[in-house]
């Protein structure tokens, strides 16, 4: 005898990518025997009584014969019960109790003793990993209806009963975009002339994509200006398939929106709560700050080995995480945004006395090795403050200028050899000519933001030498002996 056969969809979600499973079933003639294989977990192996009982009470026949059910691609570890649905549907469609609708289709939901197809927002994930799968329709838990969903097309069941209409019924098509979110945070602010000085460094980091750090005396304004760059980051004009949704610590699931992330970890962070890790691999703080920005405040008072840490995703835009049976590669596009006191006390080079000894400073700011600063592109002091606050700043007004010199910046165009005649000019001078070339190319790319923000299509001397003052203000680190 020919075995009864069926094939049916469904999604396994990981932090790396949402994978396709396959339900293979087969019944053939035999003793009753359900099993499931394929790399199944005991959650997934306990939905066979859970199955059989749904069938019975929902009034279809569950067959007395061998079931084999195969989930593929088999390597990958199946921890969730969101399989059920699809297991179900198979058994039913290989023993001719219902006819699905032609087209790919993938079951995602667990199943009750009475038959209920149940599922909430433990399975969105599964659902934005995959919304750029435009060509395949999606069958849910009825509860998801009301649920923010990417677009595509979906039946919604409650129960199995629902089932034997499926091939009637025509899927919803949901039109729905991710929520673009633009909320003022600060509205008019007064800076002195330093602090507009500062936020200026920081409009660059912003611009180019530059990873910054801020050196200054507490209460000088170094959380502030960093918080109003919050809300005036660019909204994504694409959806990239690399953007993760992140569970908030109430379990909730964040959709993705075109809003990029503002993350700002306290610093008793752990490193893997920064970085990401375990097993299996869970997110870290760089991860979440996909696309956009990743502040440290207190910088300093981060472990030495947590900020080591962050070196090889600043530069390289990727992370490996290797484990003992689980290898993870992951992008981490972010821009790194550090402040930090000078000294312990805080009050190095202000207008209060320090009570810190050079020792003890040296030490203070040995947290950030050479190396590190190395890939620091924007380095800046806030040591001097006036309470005459005669700039003003409004929110949509820097909205609008940041908003013109990023599109000038996608559309101009720049001279072919302007970054070799750059590279001659550093390679020339006293101060820059023994700089790595990493740091050189800092330069470079800074200056050439600089010449975006004043929306000049050609470097200018002037622009080099402020990129230089930039790129090369940590040295006097190194002053103190």
């Amino acid at each position: 005898m020919i075995p009864k056969r069926a094939e049916v969809g469904s999604l396994l979600y990981e932090w790396n990518g949402t994978k396709e499973i396959q339900v293979e079933v087969g019944i053939r003639r035999g003793l009753p025997n359900f099993q499931i294989l394929g790399c199944a977990s005991s959650l997934t192996k306990e939905s066979r009584d859970r199955i059989r009982l749904a069938l019975e009470v929902s009034g279809f026949i569950f067959p007395l014969e061998t079931i084999i059910i195969n989930l593929k691609p088999a390597h990958i570890p199946k921890r969730m019960v969101c399989l059920d649905l699809a297991i179900a549907v198979g058994i039913l469609e290989a023993t001719e109790q219902i006819q699905i609708p032609e087209g790919p289709i993938l079951f995602l939901g667990g199943l009750g003793l009475d038959g209920a197809v149940l599922g909430g927002q433990e399975l969105l994930p599964y659902l934005w990993q995959n919304r750029n799968n435009q060509d395949v329709t999606l069958c849910l838990p009825k509860s998801l209806e009301k649920e923010n969903l990417p677009e595509g097309r979906y039946y919604f069941l409650e129960h199995l009963d629902g089932l034997r209409i499926i091939n009637q019924s025509v899927p919803q098509i949901l039109e729905v975009s991710p929520l673009n979110s633009e909320s003022q945070t600060w509205e008019k602010v007064f800076l002195d002339p330093f602090q507009m000085k500062t936020f200026q460094g920081l409009l660059y980091a912003i611009l180019g994509k530059h990873h910054s750090i801020l050196l200054g005396s507490p209460g000088s304004g170094k959380t502030m200006l960093h918080r109003m760059l919050e809300s005036l980051l660019p909204l994504k004009e694409t959806r990239d398939p690399n953007d993760q949704g992140i569970w908030t610590l109430g379990g909730d699931f964040e959709i993705p929106t075109k809003k990029r992330p503002f993350r700002s970890p306290h610093h008793s962070a752990t490193e893997v709560g920064l970085v990401g890790g375990g097993l299996p691999f869970q997110p870290g703080e760089i991860s979440k700050a996909y696309g956009g920005v990743l502040y440290l405040d207190e910088a300093l008072e981060f472990k030495d080995r947590i900020l080591e840490s962050l070196r090889m995703p600043m530069e390289d835009s990727y992370l490996e995480i290797v484990r003992l049976n689980e290898k993870t590669k992951i992008k981490t596009d972010f821009t790194l945004m550090l402040s930090a006191n000078p000294c312990p006390c805080g009050n190095y080079h202000s207008n209060n006395t320090c009570h810190c000894s050079l020792q003890k400073i040296r030490l203070y700011l040995q947290k950030i090795s050479g190396a590190f600063l190395d890939r620091i592109t924007i380095f800046q002091t806030l040591f001097e403050t006036t309470n005459e606050r005669c700039i003003q700043l409004e929110e949509y007004r820097m909205k609008k200028i940041l908003l013109d010199r990023i599109i000038f910046r996608k559309t101009r165009k720049t001279p072919e050899d302007e970054e070799s005649k750059i590279q001659r000019i550093l390679d020339s001078e006293n101060r820059t000519k023994l700089l790595s070339l990493r740091k050189k190319k800092q330069i470079i790319s800074l200056a050439r933001t600089i010449a975006d923000w004043d929306l000049s299509s050609r470097t200018k001397e002037a622009h080099i030498r402020e990129a230089v003052e930039y790129c090369i203000g940590y040295q006097w680190i190194y002053s103190l002996g």
